[in-house]
């Protein structure tokens, strides 16, 4: 099984979106798709994202290294 790869802006979207559960990720992720309608780079990559963790099996989502795509909260 070919193991599935992300780029550095897909991991970023994945780490802002992660839950406990690949399911609930690409289901935080699918949220967003209609307020980013007319972006259309920005909807290629959460659409491209969203795909990819589709064909991913649960293990290999549970190993992603997401920490340094995680943003830190902004100070007011």
């Amino acid at each position: 099984m070919t193991r599935i790869t992300f780029e550095e802006d897909e991991l970023i979207v994945i780490a802002m979106f992660e839950e406990k559960t690949r399911q609930e990720t690409i289901k935080g992720i699918e949220e967003i798709l209609p307020y980013i309608k007319g972006d259309t780079e920005l909807e290629e990559v959460v659409i491209g994202t969203v795909e990819k963790l589709k064909r991913m099996p649960d293990k290999e989502f549970a190993r992603l290294d997401l920490e340094a795509y995680q943003q830190e909260p902004e100070d007011e």
